[in-house]
């Protein structure tokens, strides 16, 4: 008798989340930045501070 054919699960795909991220400037002044498609808050983080210049502070939030 036949066996059926099991499959293998599917790979998981890593969940991307949206995050808020407030940013303060080295020359004092703010703004606030939508970050789409990051893995985790590491993640919001890193490409804020790559995609800006002269950060001081940054504070991630997951967006709902």
């Amino acid at each position: 008798m036949l066996q059926p054919k099991r499959q293998s699960p599917a790979p998981k795909r890593r969940q991307r989340l949206r995050f808020i991220a407030s940013v303060r400037f080295a020359d004092g002044h703010r703004g606030c930045f939508s970050v789409d498609n990051a893995c985790d808050h590491d993640d919001a983080r890193r490409m804020v501070v790559e995609e800006l210049d002269d950060v001081a502070a940054v504070l991630i939030a997951t967006r709902r």
